[in-house]
């Protein structure tokens, strides 16, 4: 009896660490981060984090629909560097007005073929998305520096309101996040297409039996990412106020460490939008505080990849417990 009660209880204790461990985390950071340096609790500060984390949290939400199927997407920083050069080719100052719509709709554009490509060979062909993704990760930042190495700067005033500008004292791009994380709540919480994903996710075979299209269901994921890379880039460019060919580098790792540090599960089927936006702000934190204590760029990069590795060893235990 007391064997069997002390299981219950760790079953309880890892079902609370997965619901809401990763709130007491950011708390943790977030606290421990304003003691040591007062400039991080500013005002000013934390409008910067939001911001700082606005596209990785658009892209990381399009990262979790590939992940609820047991997917992966690493090509998002390779993507987001070609519908960036891409828009910003059609933003330069003094566009025709023709441009600028343009500049405005070709990184969608650009983020939907991408996602295409990437759906339609993991889907069409079976193949494995590590592989594939690798692949095109490759192929696209390939494109972009033959296409363009040198980057481009002034860009149309008009083009970086998106990126530049605030409502209140609430920056544009965290509007777009909070928007898109909104769009993404619903299409999973609400929608038939949002059961499928994590109906694939959770037994595929099951999902195929049950009449689910499986292959369809895995398409459009992966064009939901690429449209949140399309849109992230977007949001990119205009703030950056230039494209160049470099960026997005590492954005795979960042956005892959946002989602499983908010707790969706590499095997597929678990994961919220709500969580995947704090694991981005987690993430930013902790990128934050480490600028401001004047950590080095290696150190910052060993931390996220230590946090990676936790939260995947992490969730291997829950997986195995649940």
């Amino acid at each position: 009896m007391i064997e069997q009660s002390s299981g219950r209880d760790s079953l309880k204790v890892l079902a609370a660490l997965r619901d809401y461990g990763i709130y007491f985390a950011l708390a943790l950071v977030a606290i421990a981060f304003a003691a040591i340096s007062p400039e991080f609790r500013t005002r000013e500060n934390v409008l910067l984090i939001l911001l700082q984390v606005s596209v990785t949290g658009i892209v990381s939400i399009g990262m979790l629909f590939t992940i609820l199927t047991a997917g992966i997407d690493l090509s998002v920083g390779s993507l987001l560097a070609v519908a960036g050069m891409l828009s910003a080719v059609f933003a330069q100052q003094d566009s025709p007005q023709l441009n600028l719509w343009l500049a405005f709709s070709v990184p969608i554009l650009m983020g939907l073929l991408g996602g295409l490509i990437n759906g339609s060979i993991i889907a069409g062909a079976g193949v494995n998305a590590l592989i594939v993704t690798l692949g095109t990760l490759t192929a696209f930042r390939g494109f972009v520096v033959w296409y363009r190495v040198n980057p481009i700067y002034n860009l149309d005033p008009s083009y970086r309101l998106i990126g530049q500008s605030s409502i209140g004292p609430v920056p544009v791009p965290v509007l777009v996040l909070l928007a898109t994380a909104i769009a993404a709540s619903i299409v999973l919480n609400l929608t038939r297409f949002g059961r499928y994903v994590y109906a694939v996710g959770g037994n595929q075979e099951a999902a195929r039996a049950a009449g689910i299209n499986v292959r369809l269901v895995k398409l459009c994921v992966y064009l939901v990412s690429g449209f949140c890379v399309g849109l992230g880039a977007l949001v990119f460019t205009s703030r950056l106020g230039a494209a160049q060919a470099i960026s997005g580098q590492g954005l795979e790792l960042q956005t892959i460490a946002a989602t499983v540090v908010g707790g969706a599960s590499l095997f597929g089927g678990r994961g919220t939008v709500s969580k995947t936006l704090v694991g981005a702000l987690i993430i930013g934190v902790l990128f934050n505080g480490l600028v401001m204590l004047n950590v080095s760029s290696p150190v910052q990069q060993m931390v996220i990849g230590a946090i990676i590795i936790s939260a995947v060893w992490m969730d291997g235990i829950l997986k195995q417990k649940g």
